[in-house]
Formats: structure tokens, C-alpha cells, sequence
């Protein structure tokens, strides 16, 4: 009776493989709504980052790795992979006796349903997912080469500390080219495969796995004696945990949020390469700085050329440029002088400015510039945008009503408080949303939506291109006066210009404002051709008691802007 169920099921399993190596052509395969495989490139279609199951990984040319290293890893994974087609039918039915016969659940997967399973499926042991791995196995055997299936499985295997793919591995673990990994290196990475979270934490179970492999790999000829000597040498690792531009990272998570809410389909065995305006000159900066700082570049049409969400990925993940909330300090001053004009003012209106004192509810409030520096005399609207004169902008906003400004930020979504204080920039949101605001000084009235992918495809096919839904939310001829009045700010013949100190340094004629608060320092500024925003403080509200992070903001601008060229 049980030979002729074994028979029955023998059978019905042979049947299910014609079935779907003959008669299921791989074009019935459903759309999958994720996206396996995506290769993510800069403004000049050079690749900055490939990614499987949103796994960072580093894509390998298996031609030119050492034959040897491909035999160690076959010889301990897949003995017969150039031989079956996706799956060992005489290793299924084996593994299924020892398992019933010692109550195990060993696995009996090609390094083919392994790279399925990586890349479409997931670790759930089920009869279902079975099918499922052995159904796309065989159908990626008939899409594709073995070298390509066999770089596919390098590129996505996972070996601990969330690192993907053999290249990445070989960086992390031993400092060097996946191209140059000897016989102990990648034995230990084939180590790893097997239980990587486990192994990668405990050395000891890891030399011993490694040397246990190292007999096989002996007995079976895939190394020789002295080869072999060599390799039970303890394992010596050399950790290199930033494999990555830490920039990189900030712009490839907004890439792929913006990816992830186009809600693109991808197909079976299908790359979908993703198309972006990044500047990797740009993205190649560093600052030195105890201070935390974030910023945001954009060009004309919007895109987002440059995208830093604070000074280290690998501490912190959080992008400050635009999750933070911060208040904005003085960066509110061309949206308060904005309004001025649109209520009557000119750019020739003239307030004294000393030191100031008025009633509000009651209470005495007085207003001082920074550093109590004060002309002492009228001023118009083009020097005190230069200087950031406080005493100016308290005017302005009282002649204007508190809530004229306040009521401003409401076209935005942003809540604001009618307060005096609003004037010196008492209100939060994020320099993404204020880069935003100040797009429309950069283009002369129009705010623009910032977006990363410019395009999309799978494979040779465009599945995706960008449309405009820029927005005009005020007057052009006030942007445009407020703009050429903001070229004040590097202007060395205003005495206190807040920006001249760099004017020197820069490649073109710039407009810009910056901003300080006690917590907060700013540099919004821009040229023809793009849009910068940037911030330094500290996260945790630490007092700003030192001009290197005060001045910091303007060095990032400087140096973004010249990178741009």
C-alpha cells in the first residue's frame, strides 16, 4: 500500500513539472505588486544604487570572479546546478524520507529556488510557498541563463548585519573586492549562509562551520592540501561598516517612497530601473561638525539634485530636512515683505531702525538686532532684507496686522500663531517646506511640487514619466521684486550684510536670506539655475553659542552651489 502511494505521489509530482515546464508559459504570470529588482541612477544614467526586495546590494560581473570560489560555493549548495532545471527531483524525494524517517525539516532547495525564494517568496515554510518557489523556479530556468541565475543568487543573498549580496559581504567582513576573496574568506561566507543572523554573532560556531565546509570542499577536490592548511587559519575580520555614502542613503529613501506611492507593477524576472536628476559631485560633500545639519537642493523643474537628511546615515536614519520641524528664524522675512508690497509697500519704504519698544496686551515688548547692531537711521526695504534688520520687519508686521502673515502660511497648510514674534520667524515646519516656499522667489511665482524620479522603466520599456503640477499661489511681479532685492544679502558694499562674508566664493550672481535663532541657523539662497536650503543646529535644542555651526549653513551653501558646477 505505501509503495503504491509513494508511486501515486511520484507520479502526480512528475505530472505537476511537465505541466508547468510545457504547457504555463512564463507570460501567464501575474504582475507582481512589488518590486524585486531596481537599479536606481543619477542625472547622467550612471547606476548609485541597486537594490533586491529593497535590500541594498552591490551587483556582480560573475565572469571575472576566481572559477574556484564559484566550485566552493556549488560544491557545499548545489552540486548538479548546471545540470537540473530549477529543482533536484532525486534530492526532493531524498530530503522527504530522512525527514519523515528523523522527524527533520531539512530543505532541499537549488540555489534556484533560493534565489526565488530571496527575491519573490518569503522564509514561511508552507506546502503553498513550496509550489510557488518550485513553479517560478522553473519558469526563471527557462527566462534566464545560469550565470544570470547564479549572479542573481549572489547579488541577494543575505549573510548578517543586514548586508545583501556576496560583493557587499566581501566589503564588510574582510575590506576587499568580492574579485579577491581567498579559498578561507569565501568558505566563511559560504558559512554564513546558512543561519547568517546566528553565525555572524557567534565566531566560534563560525570557525567551526568554516572548517567542517573545508573538509568537504578537500574531499571532494575542490582544493588541495596546502590550500587547505592555509584556510583553517582562524578567521580574521576586518569590519567596514560604511559601504554607502552616507547622502546616498537620505536621497535613495525619498527615491523609493516616491517609488513605493507611484504603485507600479513589476514584471517576473524584470529590473525596473528608476531614472533621477541625483548630482553625484554634490552628494559627495562632508562637513566636519559636532552640530547636526541637513540640506536640499532643487533645480528649476523641481527635481531633487541633492538631498542630505543629517551629517551621518549610519547614526540615524531620520531625515531632518524633512521630517524636522524647526522654527525658521528670519528665512521669514521675503514672505513678510512679500505681503508688504502686495499691501501698498515699495521696496523704497523706509523705517527708522533703533532700538524698539511697543505695547501688546498690555505688556511692553521690546526688539533687538542681533548683535544689537543698528544704523540708526530710515532704511528701506532692500537694506533690511541685506542686514536682517528686526526692527524693520516688527514694523512691517504691525502695519501689515499680525494676522496678514499668519493667514499667509494657511495657503501652505502651515499653522502659524499671529504673534509678533511671527516677524523673527516663530513658526516650525521643515526646510523641505520652506525650500518649497522659497521656490517661488527662485522661479518667479510658481511653487513647485520637488520631486525625485524624472522616470521609469522595466527594462527597455518606459512604465512611468513625470508630469507637472506646479502651482501658482501669489503674484509674479512681487516674487520677482522680492528675488532681486534678496542679491542684497551678498552685496560687500552693505556694512552687516548677512551673506557678503562668502560672496567672494561664489561662481555666480546668488539671491538668498539667511536665518538664526538661538537654536537654528539657516542659508536659503539661490541662482539661475538652482534652489538650496540649509540648516545646522542640534537635534536636542542645544543653544548655538559658537560661530563655526552659525556659520555652517553658508559653507554648505557655498559648496553645494560650486559642486552643482
Amino acid at each position: 500500500m505505501k509503495k503504491k502511494i509513494l508511486v501515486f505521489i511520484f507520479l502526480s509530482f512528475l505530472g505537476f513539472i511537465l505541466f508547468l515546464f510545457f504547457f504555463q508559459p512564463i507570460d501567464t504570470i501575474q504582475d507582481l505588486h512589488t518590486s524585486p529588482e531596481v537599479s536606481i541612477l543619477d542625472t547622467e544614467d550612471n547606476e548609485i544604487l541597486h537594490l533586491i526586495q529593497n535590500h541594498k546590494t552591490t551587483p556582480i560581473d560573475i565572469t571575472k570572479m576566481k572559477e574556484q570560489n564559484i566550485a566552493i560555493l556549488l560544491d557545499i549548495e548545489d552540486k548538479d546546478f548546471y545540470q537540473h532545471s530549477g529543482f533536484n527531483i532525486n534530492r526532493i524525494f531524498k530530503t522527504i524520507f530522512t525527514n519523515i524517517k528523523n522527524k527533520e525539516s531539512n530543505g532541499a532547495s537549488t540555489i534556484t529556488q533560493q534565489y526565488i525564494k530571496n527575491v519573490y517568496l518569503n522564509n514561511k515554510k508552507s506546502f503553498g510557498r513550496k509550489l510557488k518557489e518550485l513553479y517560478y523556479a522553473i519558469k526563471l530556468e527557462q527566462a534566464a541563463s545560469k550565470e544570470e541565475i547564479l549572479t542573481g543568487y549572489l547579488n541577494c543573498i543575505y549573510l548578517g548585519h543586514d548586508i545583501y549580496g556576496i560583493a557587499n559581504a566581501a566589503k564588510y567582513y574582510f575590506n576587499t573586492s568580492y574579485l579577491d576573496l581567498n579559498v578561507s574568506q569565501m568558505t566563511t561566507l559560504v558559512a554564513l549562509l546558512n543561519a547568517p543572523s546566528y553565525y555572524s554573532n557567534h565566531l566560534d560556531e563560525l570557525e567551526n562551520k568554516k572548517n567542517t565546509l573545508l573538509n568537504i570542499l578537500f574531499n571532494d577536490g575542490i582544493i588541495n592540501q596546502e590550500e587547505y592548511n592555509i584556510a583553517l587559519a582562524p578567521i580574521e575580520f576586518q569590519i567596514t561598516s560604511h559601504l554607502y555614502n552616507s547622502n546616498l542613503l537620505y536621497y535613495a529613501d525619498g527615491v523609493m517612497k516616491e517609488f513605493n506611492s507611484l504603485k507600479l507593477n513589476s514584471k517576473f524576472n524584470k529590473t525596473i530601473t528608476i531614472k533621477t536628476k541625483y548630482n553625484s559631485k554634490m552628494n559627495q560633500l562632508h562637513f566636519q561638525s559636532s552640530a547636526n545639519y541637513a540640506s536640499i537642493a532643487v533645480d528649476k523643474d523641481g527635481y531633487i539634485v541633492s538631498m542630505v537628511g543629517d551629517k551621518d546615515y549610519y547614526s540615524s536614519s531620520f531625515n531632518i530636512a524633512t521630517q524636522g520641524t524647526r522654527d525658521i528664524g528670519s528665512t521669514i522675512k521675503p514672505i513678510l515683505y512679500y505681503e508688504a508690497l502686495k499691501c501698498g509697500f515699495t521696496p523704497s519704504t523706509a523705517y527708522y531702525s533703533a532700538p524698539y519698544t511697543f505695547s501688546y496686551h498690555n505688556e511692553l515688548v521690546t526688539i533687538n538686532n542681533n548683535a544689537s547692531i543698528y544704523p540708526y537711521k530710515n532704511i528701506t526695504m532692500k537694506e533690511a532684507l541685506a542686514t536682517s534688520d528686526n526692527i524693520y520687519a516688527i514694523k512691517t508686521h504691525q502695519a501689515l496686522g499680525f494676522k496678514t502673515l499668519a493667514n499667509h502660511f494657511k495657503t501652505y497648510n502651515i499653522v502659524a500663531n499671529s504673534l509678533p514674534s511671527l516677524a523673527l520667524g516663530s513658526v516650525g515646519m521643515s526646510l523641505y517646506d520652506l525650500t518649497k516656499i522659497y521656490s517661488q522667489f527662485f522661479t518667479e511665482g510658481i511653487y513647485l511640487e520637488f520631486k525625485y524620479i524624472t522616470s521609469v522603466y522595466r527594462e527597455e520599456q518606459i512604465i512611468y514619466a513625470r508630469t507637472f503640477n506646479h502651482k501658482k499661489y501669489g503674484e509674479e511681479k512681487y516674487f520677482k521684486t522680492i528675488k532681486n532685492l534678496m542679491s542684497s544679502v551678498f552685496d560687500t558694499s552693505i556694512p552687516h550684510a548677512t551673506a557678503s562674508s562668502i560672496s567672494s566664493q561664489l561662481k555666480t550672481k546668488c539671491y538668498g536670506k539667511s536665518g538664526l535663532t538661538d537654536y537654528d541657523s539657516y542659508m536659503m539662497g539661490f541662482n539661475d539655475d538652482i534652489l538650496i536650503g540649509v540648516w545646522a543646529g542640534y537635534l536636542d535644542n542645544q543653544l548655538l553659542e559658537d560661530s563655526i555651526t552659525k556659520r555652517l549653513p553658508k559653507e554648505i551653501f557655498v559648496k553645494l552651489l560650486n559642486a552643482y558646477y
